[in-house]
């Protein structure tokens, strides 16, 4: 038992410094991926057809081809048209495109989720119509679509992987190499999948948390995420409620 701790602190470095940049990476795709999804799903709602259709066709080819291909396009591919960048570049590159086409199709039904009387009745107010949405749009499609934004957040994370077949040296990457050179594959590789679990297992949490901040007090929505004591408080306080009946 003392060799095999010996070997896990042995190896954890290596592991931690790839799971540093695996948290990189995503956390730059992450946000290119947000920036493609809002331009994409700006083009795809403007009713414009110079801007929709190249919009709907980007969708249909990303969410068409396999990830995989996409790194490869991009830094295998593209040097040949005289376009060369690193591979971490490239690997950001690719999964920011590739996750912007699934966050527009996203925020597109985040946003359509939201009935029209909503913005008609703050432009009655006097708003205009970006301040309509901003204020009264997004934050309820932001609402609706968190859960789905944990869920692709987890994703990405895990997506990040496939980018070890153009040897950015991140988690997936090092616990590979580590394992061909010391042919303890089991143990690397278990290593490998409990960081991977507990990343994922931290943004779940956070997102989790951030559903329970963002629900609205009194919504079915908060009570489900409170538990059930928030479930019997609400049906304790609707009996309470109730009138007393006349005899």
């Amino acid at each position: 038992m003392q060799e095999l701790w010996a070997e896990i602190l042995l190896y954890m470095p290596a592991l931690l410094r790839g799971a540093v940049w695996t948290l990189g990476l995503a956390a730059c795709s992450a946000v290119g991926a947000v920036a493609v999804g809002l331009l994409v799903c700006g083009g795809r709602m403007s009713g414009v057809t110079l801007f929709s259709a190249p919009a709907r066709g980007f969708i249909s080819l990303i969410r068409g081809t396999p990830l995989l291909l996409q790194i490869f396009y991009i830094y295998y591919g593209l040097p040949e048209l005289g376009v060369v960048m690193p591979a971490f570049v490239a690997g950001v590159l690719a999964l920011s495109l590739n996750f912007g086409a699934y966050l527009a199709e996203l925020f597109r039904g985040g946003i359509q989720s939201v009935d029209r009387g909503q913005r008609q009745a703050a432009m009655a107010l006097g708003l205009g119509g970006l301040q309509a949405f901003a204020l009264v749009v997004a934050p309820q499609a932001f609402r609706t679509i968190l859960p789905a934004l944990g869920n692709y957040a987890t994703v990405l994370v895990k997506e990040t992987s496939l980018v070890a077949t153009i040897s950015v040296l991140e988690l997936m990457r090092s616990g590979e190499l580590l394992a061909s050179a010391t042919f303890r594959v089991l143990l690397i590789y278990s290593l490998v999948g409990l960081i991977y679990y507990a990343i994922c297992f931290i943004i779940a949490r956070a997102f989790t948390s951030a559903e329970r901040r963002a629900a609205i007090p009194g919504s079915l929505a908060a009570e489900l995420m409170g538990g059930k004591d928030a479930i019997l408080a609400r049906g304790l306080s609707t009996r309470r409620a109730q009138p007393a009946k006349s005899p």
